[in-house]
């Protein structure tokens, strides 16, 4: 190590020698578990400096060289040792640092987990955006209503039918207790607790969202270890958090065109990426583009040997190892919007789009021509953008839509008895099931809400649409609430076209905020009293924890109460992944 670099480490981790003025970060985090071989950047920032006079930075023993330093302010310090591992076992890293105002020392310590053989050739990743327990039961109890004559169940869910394990799963942030999309795909991808609205890096001090210092994903270390296929499916736009955190690293998840341009150029390249919508994948001359650039990859993904469908009949139709679709301008809307209501306000253009069950299916049987096996993420991610704004149907009938195509994956597994698949969600919502409601008696009546012996058996699957999933229209329907929530007009009944909850009260400073939304309040409603900040439009991300159901070869790595992170190690081992080789 040389002794410039030397001294840069050592100021970029004080903390024990309470002399010093200056702050430190080091990264990877103390107490951070990796996969031994999984690649990460080392990161120490020093703040506050006043004069280097020595520095040494040691990983177990042995002096560290290579390190870059950087001055981002002036009186701050970085180094940075990218594309780093560490082999199984325990590790410490101490940096000895003096400055001005004295000696201090910094010790963090790290583990890795060693590689073990594995029995699942394939896995299968369902996750279901804000899909907590509670979202799941309302989906259970719409999709297999009791027997009235019982009180029986009359049936249930695929992703709870026949299961090999079940575990649930609690979930948290680097910097936070309550979590979002990216930083929470972001652990199960990575096995790290990463920031909110971070996908697969941790922080620095710069103003660049893209430099930060960054740690390989699952697919990352399959791709580059194996010679599996990866898959991406999602039916949000394309590069919202969740599809982003198998193949992007970016401190800002609304970093889209350079997201967008990971798929293509960064380490996963997915050999099927099959997603929503196409803003971030189109020229800025074209409409509805947000990029600044005149970048087309649905031009250039061609040129790499990607079959492009955009429709459901393309998709069918498509036989290639490679392939990439896109399907709407934004994210896909509801099923039931595509399948029951089928409005031109909402669909537009847009009459040929694929059900996740079609995404799902399409991609297994694209990936398992591969005779080395595969990868693959699915996300309902639509589950979510219907659960804040508090539109419960939308978002729980895109849970049974799911359930479909983990259907077809579950028939695929035992086909195919090495393959893994896992049905789980990144965060909850606040959705509960409460009581009964009486639909007959029109919208807005709490009079109609019957709880206990009163709520009665709803009467879902009186009727059916042409996939057999229940109309949400019926007689006798499920009244659903949220714990979180703004101030709003509740109908208890859904509605064909879509409405948020809240309008801007049309003020600026500090008085902005929202109110309820006066077309739903106008269609006979009980006014519900938020409480979230006057600020808050819609419902917000819960701390609950979240299920993990289990099918197929090394389900045993998954069981009881789980941490988020705790199912990258899990895939992991299930697959035998050696991080430490490559292909």
């Amino acid at each position: 190590m040389t002794p410039s670099s030397r001294l840069c480490l050592t100021a970029a981790l004080l903390l024990s020698g309470a002399a010093s003025a200056a702050t430190f970060q080091v990264y990877p985090y103390n107490g951070a578990k990796l996969l031994a071989g999984q690649k990460f950047d080392l990161r120490i920032e020093a703040e506050g400096v006043r004069g280097f006079k020595d520095a040494t930075v040691m990983l177990d023993g042995k002096a560290l060289t290579g390190l870059t330093r950087t001055t981002t302010k002036a009186d701050s310090v970085e180094w940075t040792l990218r594309d780093q591992s560490i082999n199984a076992g325990n590790h410490e890293l101490i940096v000895n640092f003096t400055d001005g105002n004295g000696a201090a020392t910094k010790k963090v310590s790290w583990t890795a987990a060693p590689s073990v053989a594995g029995k699942a050739r394939n896995v299968i990743l369902f996750i279901g955006d804000g899909m907590g327990w509670n979202t799941v039961n309302a989906a259970q109890l719409i999709a297999h209503p009791y027997n009235p004559e019982n009180g029986m169940r009359t049936g249930k869910l695929e992703m709870m039918s026949d299961l090999s394990s079940l575990a649930s799963v609690t979930t948290s942030s680097f910097d936070s207790a309550l979590a979002d999309s990216a930083n929470t795909a972001s652990s199960i991808a990575t096995g790290q607790k990463i920031l909110v609205n971070a996908l697969n890096v941790y922080p620095d001090n710069t103003e660049d969202t893209l430099d930060n210092p960054r740690v390989e994903t699952i697919t990352e270390v399959i791709r580059r270890t194996t010679g599996k296929s990866i898959g991406i499916v999602s039916d949000a736009f394309g590069t919202d958090a969740t599809p982003a955190a198998f193949s992007a690293h970016t401190r800002r998840r609304g970093d889209y065109s350079a997201i967008a341009d990971q798929y293509f150029k960064g380490n996963v390249k997915p050999d099927v990426l099959l997603i929503g919508g196409s803003r971030d994948f189109i020229p800025s001359t074209a409409p509805g583009s947000r990029r600044k650039d005149t970048t087309d990859w649905i031009t250039d993904s061609q040129k790499l040997g990607y079959n492009f469908v955009s429709t459901r009949t393309e998709l069918m139709a498509a036989n290639s190892n490679k392939l990439f679709g896109l399907f709407n301008i934004d994210s896909i809307p509801s099923y039931l919007d595509r399948a029951q209501y089928k409005g031109k306000e909402t669909l537009q253009d847009f009459t040929d789009m694929p059900y996740l069950w079609d995404q799902t299916r399409k991609a297994i049987d694209t990936l398992d021509k591969n005779p080395d096996g595969f990868f693959l993420m699915v996300e309902s991610g639509m589950i979510d953008k219907y659960e804040h704004p508090l539109d419960w149907q939308r978002g729980v009938w895109n849970v049974i839509e799911l359930d479909k195509a983990v259907a077809y994956a579950k028939e695929y597994a035992k086909a195919h008895p090495d393959t893994l698949v896992l049905v789980t969600a990144d965060h909850a919502h606040s959705l509960s099931v409460y009581g009964g409601y009486d639909a007959t008696q029109g919208p807005g009546k709490r009079e109609a809400v019957g709880v206990y012996q009163d709520a009665g058996f709803p009467t879902y699957g009186d009727r059916r649409d042409v996939n057999g999933l229940p109309l949400p229209e019926t007689a006798r329907t499920y009244a659903v609430g949220f714990a979180a929530l703004p101030d709003y007009c509740e109908t208890y009944l859904g509605r064909e076209v879509f409405l948020d909850p809240t309008v801007s009260n049309g003020k600026t400073g500090a008085e902005a905020g929202y109110v309820p939304n006066p077309k739903i309040c106008a269609e006979g409603s009980v006014q519900r009293t938020g409480n979230l900040p006057p600020s808050s439009n819609q419902g917000v991300h819960t701390a609950d924890p979240l299920p993990l159901f289990v099918f197929g070869a090394g389900a045993e790595n998954f069981s009881g109460m789980m941490d988020q992170t705790d199912l990258f190690f899990s895939i992991a081992r299930a697959m035998g992944v050696d991080a430490t080789k490559n292909k």
